[in-house]
């Protein structure tokens, strides 16, 4: 059976060996593989790398975006905690409108944000952290899955309240719970959701929220 796997390009500076092993737990059933050079990663064979977390390190002197692109993985993440390193990076895919393939990974983020972040990445969303996006000078690319304009105020705080929990992973079911209401009204309350944000579903929705946290739904 063909494998899914996820590849960490980097010297461990930036994703940890604590981090790594907290990815394989997040994804028991695909292979992660880590490699200080793209052409030293074991070949994927009829498999998909669903995901390729380049180290910062890895950019810091030279960004050469071609490089990046060579490799099979379907989305490919800036890990960093240099937001300097992060903004040059981003200027780079910016010129090349290539945010529906690249993304970025915040590794000072809180650890269930963290997650829910490296979840969109996984599933092909090109993640950009709001906040590099106002210090770059740039307006939202219109090809970006995850950021729309929009105006304000959109959401209701009961609506807040669910997206945010959405955004660290739990399903309605489990968020039916925590906030004692039906399985059905969570439902309802995430149509209005993603019906007012002008996204296609929960996981957009989440990355609306992870986007800006603090209220910009």
């Amino acid at each position: 059976m063909a494998g899914v796997y996820i590849n960490i390009i980097g010297h461990g500076l930036t994703v940890s060996n604590k981090c790594a092993e907290a990815i394989k737990l997040e994804f028991p059933s695909v292979e992660v593989n880590r490699a200080d050079d793209p052409d030293l990663l074991p070949s994927s064979g009829d498999g998909v790398v669903k995901l390729a977390l380049v180290e910062e390190e890895m950019v810091e002197d030279d960004i050469d975006l071609d490089v990046l692109e060579s490799m099979s993985a379907k989305c490919i993440a800036l890990a960093y905690n240099d937001k300097s390193v992060a903004l040059r990076f981003f200027d780079h895919v910016s010129e090349r409108e290539a945010f529906s393939r690249f993304g970025f990974l915040p590794m000072n983020l809180r650890y269930d944000c963290w997650v829910s972040m490296l979840r969109l990445l996984f599933l092909g969303h090109g993640c950009v952290p709001q906040d590099l996006m106002k210090l770059g000078g740039h307006k939202p690319p219109l090809d970006h899955k995850l950021i729309k304009t929009r105006p304000k105020p959109r959401l209701t705080p009961r609506e807040r309240e669910i997206l945010a929990l959405v955004a660290r992973g739990k399903q309605n079911k489990l968020i039916a719970g925590e906030l004692a209401l039906s399985e059905h009204t969570v439902k309802l309350h995430m149509h209005h959701i993603i019906k007012k944000l002008g996204v296609r579903n929960r996981t957009e929705a989440a990355g609306i929220y992870l986007s800006n946290p603090r209220g910009s739904a």
